[in-house]
This record gives structure tokens, C-alpha cells and sequence, in this order.
């Protein structure tokens, strides 16, 4: 592998993680007004289950943007000659953005540097969500939910 090449699948990693964090930015901003109308206003301190419900379609939502990302980051791989079966494609892609590691399928030397920048972006954007989920679970308790406990 010549240097040019090697420049042109690191700049392919570049612009990957650039749609990353992209589209995590702009499923998150319409996650983020979504949430803030349900919560507006409103205290979920006696209501558990709603709590609950509001919560676990906040969690499918991010896992949702994951998921739309790591189906960016196989159809790369497919789209490069890296690996041949989308299916294949996508369940590298999902070992590596989670950073499990793929089990029996694996990508040639020349684009083992691209699965290494989604090794490296997938957990940010793990981080990014969890940070955001946090931040949201605080409004909905309000500041003082657990005052009297």
C-alpha cells in the first residue's frame, strides 16, 4: 500500500467521522426538543412509571442514532471493497464502533486503519448520548425530587 493510499482511506476516516458526529448532533438536537416539550412544566416525582416510559424512549431513540451511524460506517466498508456482504459489513461495524471486536470477520491490512477511527468515534458518541441522557433524566427529577428523602 503506497502512501496515497494510505492518505486516501485516512481521509475517508476523516470525513466518516465528520457524518458521525454530524448526524449524532442532529438526531440528538431533535431528540432534545422532543424531550423538552414532554418535560416542560412538568414533574414526573409521583409519577414512576411515566418516568420510566419517557426514559426508555429516550434510550431507543439514542440507540437508534447509533444504530443509523454504524450503518454509515458499513456501508463505507462496502462501498470501499473493504468487506463484500453488507451483513457482514454491518456486524463489523457494530463490533467495532462498541469496540467488542469482530469474531470471523476482519477487513485487509489497507483499511485496518479506518475500522481503528470507528473504534475510536464509537465510544465518544456512546459517551456523548450517555452524557445527554443524564442531563435529561436531571430536568425531568426536577432539583429538588430527592430533597425529602
Amino acid at each position: 500500500m503506497g502512501v496515497r493510499d494510505y492518505l486516501s482511506v485516512i481521509m475517508a476516516a476523516i470525513l466518516l467521522a465528520m457524518v458521525t458526529v454530524s448526524v449524532h448532533a442532529v438526531i440528538l438536537a431533535g431528540v432534545r426538543r422532543r424531550l423538552l416539550r414532554r418535560i416542560h412544566g412538568k414533574s414526573y416525582a409521583d409519577h414512576v412509571f411515566r418516568e420510566a416510559l419517557v426514559i426508555s424512549a429516550t434510550v431507543l431513540s439514542l440507540c437508534g442514532a447509533h444504530l443509523v451511524e454504524i450503518l454509515i460506517w458499513a456501508a463505507a466498508f462496502v462501498w470501499l471493497g473493504a468487506i463484500t456482504s453488507p451483513v457482514d459489513a454491518f456486524y463489523f461495524s457494530i463490533s467495532t464502533y462498541t469496540t467488542v471486536g469482530a469474531d470471523g470477520v476482519s477487513v485487509g491490512s489497507h483499511y485496518r486503519s479506518l475500522a481503528g477511527f470507528e473504534s475510536l468515534i464509537g465510544p465518544m458518541m456512546v459517551a456523548w448520548s450517555t452524557a445527554f441522557l443524564v442531563e435529561f433524566v436531571a430536568r425531568m427529577r426536577g432539583p429538588d425530587r430527592d430533597a425529602g428523602r
